[in-house]
């Protein structure tokens, strides 16, 4: 299976690079040939790989994709920069392949490109990205919202290294490509708080008082989205995946108790803090999601800042016995997970069993 093959092989590298760490910068060489071994996956696979695959590379390959009228905009299924892309590559030809390469080298290469620069442990980070909800798996069945998650956590990176401008364009950028990115600007505003004990009494509290009427807000804002209104008539919490949202907020709510014993009286940067709190934000939009699946779509916005508050929160552990629990425990459950989307519920993203066009190309298909 490729992405148990995809797992080991990052985990080998997280070990390296978390036993040798005073050759972290030789290590990270192997950033370059990662890259290009998620591309080969991502970039290469047929329509077959990922739920909502056909259905793109159908409108793609019938040239069904119309620019909506001006007042059917925010009622169209498909967003103007989803548009303006498909007929820009439809233009140019007629092999869905290069759709897909397009999407997966783009939605990678930001990725990639924010994790170097911000994760205290690259590999580990790309361990969580590979198995977890809402993440790469997720990208294969729903390329216009994996690409529209990766444009926020760019933004993200632009914003907190003081390039607002840049940071605002794609921030922007992200709802023209999923409305649901339209949360990402909320990333300007949430990455500026500094997190305190004493914040968290009234945070539980307004989270208690709000999550009784969260289905209700929803609903009130969908009215203008009415294109997402399928996501309100599912709940996790209610149907066969209950268990998931319940179980996700469980395991983040025991990593948030734990990154905050480590990080007491830490001193952190301005990007730690961030990240940290950016963190909290996606585990309370996850708890939500046991109202109502349609959260789970703005939760996928804020989940890159968890590959990357694991790897900062294992950074600060002093004693070199507990880091290593910790860093197995992690491998662990993310193993768990990983088996738990490709084995136990395949139907979520529908991405096994994975076909590569590569093949069918070698054998004159």
């Amino acid at each position: 299976m490729i992405y148990i093959l995809m797992f080991m092989y990052l985990t080998l590298l997280a070990f390296l690079s978390f036993y040798f760490e005073e050759r972290k910068r030789e290590i990270n060489f192997f950033i370059f040939p990662t890259f290009m071994f998620f591309l080969l996956i991502d970039g290469f696979r047929k329509s077959s790989v990922g739920g909502d695959l056909s259905v793109y590379v159908s409108i793609f390959e019938q040239n069904a994709l119309k620019l909506p009228e001006f007042s059917k905009i925010f009622k169209s299924r498909f967003e103007l920069g989803y548009v303006f892309t498909n007929q820009f590559i439809r233009s140019l030809t007629e092999n869905y392949s290069i759709l897909l390469f397009l999407f997966a080298f783009l939605t990678l290469w930001i990725w990639f490109y924010v994790l170097d620069k911000y994760s205290k442990n690259v590999y580990m980070s790309l361990i969580i990205y590979l198995s977890s909800l809402g993440m790469f798996l997720y990208s294969l069945s729903n390329i216009r919202q994996g690409l529209a998650v990766a444009f926020g956590f760019l933004g993200f990176y632009f914003l907190s290294e003081e390039k607002k401008i840049r940071g605002i364009l794609f921030v922007l950028l992200a709802p023209l490509f999923h409305t649901s990115g339209i949360i990402c600007i909320l990333l300007i505003f949430i990455r500026k708080i500094r997190l305190s004990v004493k914040y968290y009494p009234a945070i539980i509290l307004g989270f208690i008082a709000l999550f009784p009427f969260v289905k209700l807000i929803t609903i009130a804002i969908i009215k203008y989205f009415p294109q997402y209104n399928s996501y309100l008539e599912s709940s996790w919490f209610l149907d066969s995946n209950r268990w998931a949202p319940l179980l996700l907020t469980i395991l983040y709510v025991l990593v948030f108790i734990i990154g905050e014993i480590i990080l007491n009286k830490q001193t952190l940067t301005k990007v730690e803090e961030s990240i940290r709190t950016l963190f909290l934000a996606y585990l309370v939009l996850t708890a939500m999601t046991l109202q109502t699946s349609l959260i789970g779509r703005f939760a996928h916005y804020f989940s890159p800042f968890v590959a990357l508050y694991i790897p900062m929160v294992l950074s600060k552990v002093s004693q070199r016995k507990i880091k290593w629990i910790l860093f197995y425990g992690i491998i662990l459950v993310y193993l768990m997970m990983l088996l738990v989307l490709i084995y136990y519920k395949p139907d979520w993203y529908r991405i096994v069993p994975y076909r590569s066009v590569i093949t069918d190309w070698l054998i004159g298909n």
